[in-house]
């Protein structure tokens, strides 16, 4: 498979992804964004989150927004993700009001688009532990169906290098693949450890952003060198997770909540003075509740799945 030539997006120079941009995401499931985050924000990000690296060493096993899986070369069980980061950090809830990635969301997933999940993702240094292939979970067949390309994706905010070791792969265009095409690929890329043939390296530096589909295949090695973490931030449309989910409707009100606070929280960063910040109005005007802090930033996804309901 030939890889495709990602378009060049400059977050520092840019107020919004290109309409080219956009139509290359709907189409390949990725986009690398370059230089988002800025010098100081980005300092900010690494210190703050060095606790929560710190935390997961020293062993949180028992907290359940801290995982764990087996090194596939070492076998030691090695700390990989984190939970609910918007709720754990100044940093990451002024990170979730960033303009530029507002405006770019907005643009592909619609202005009443949610927050739905947030985490980092981590390879110790060291010993990181593989992420084997596969599409991001959550999505019931109705809503496949009704999503038009590229409305419900992750946007990935990268605090430290990835290079050819460490780098996240994927397989562009494979977010239009049927189940049963994805399975196959995800079965053969998988078996003997996380193989990278026919797929696409995606190496990034400090303060890249990478979108991509929550259908599009991707996955990484296990790594020895360096710490690499990576924000996760999911959004979808209100549209779609008020007519088939996963969520109930009571979890899009308190997130849009949750958003709308984190633009407001933003606007005090010291670093963000300045800005052209951006304006959440989902439902076209302001929601006067929003004015006031939201109760939590925790929202547990068991206590608002359908599923569970």
């Amino acid at each position: 498979m030939s890889a495709p030539a990602f378009p060049v997006v400059d977050g520092a120079r840019e107020r919004c992804i290109s309409d080219e941009a956009a139509d290359f995401f709907r189409s390949n499931g990725l986009l690398v964004l370059r230089n988002v985050i800025g010098a100081d924000e980005l300092a900010r990000l690494q210190a703050e989150t060095a606790t929560l690296v710190d935390t997961a060493l020293a062993g949180g096993h028992d907290n359940p927004d801290f995982c764990y899986k087996t090194h596939a070369e070492t076998g030691d069980l090695v700390p990989f993700r984190v939970e609910y980061v918007v709720d754990k950090l100044s940093s990451t809830k002024a990170l979730l009001g960033h303009p530029f990635l507002l405006r770019t969301i907005s643009k592909l997933a619609g202005p009443a688009f949610v927050p739905t999940w947030d985490s980092m993702v981590f390879k110790m240094a060291g010993g990181g532990a593989a992420i084997d292939w596969h599409r991001d979970g959550g999505l019931c067949e109705d809503a496949v169906s009704l999503l038009s390309s590229g409305r419900a994706f992750n946007v990935d905010i990268y605090l430290d290098r990835a290079d050819m070791d460490s780098c996240l792969w994927g397989l562009p265009g494979s977010n239009n693949w049927s189940d049963e095409d994805a399975d196959a690929a995800i079965a053969r890329l998988n078996e003997g450890g996380v193989s990278t043939e026919g797929a696409v390296p995606l190496p990034m530096e400090p303060g890249d952003v990478l979108l991509h589909n929550v259908l599009v295949l991707h996955g990484s090695r296990a790594t020895s060198g360096p710490l690499r973490r990576v924000i996760y931030y999911e959004f979808r449309p209100a549209d779609i997770e008020l007519a088939v989910g996963p969520h109930t409707p009571e979890y899009v009100e308190v997130k849009q909540h949750v958003q709308a606070a984190a633009v407001r929280h933003r606007r005090l960063a010291p670093y963000a003075a300045g800005e052209d910040a951006y304006e959440y109005l989902p439902n076209g005007e302001a929601d006067p509740a929003w004015a006031a802090e939201p109760p939590t930033w925790r929202y547990p996804h068991g206590r608002y799945l359908r599923s569970a309901v």
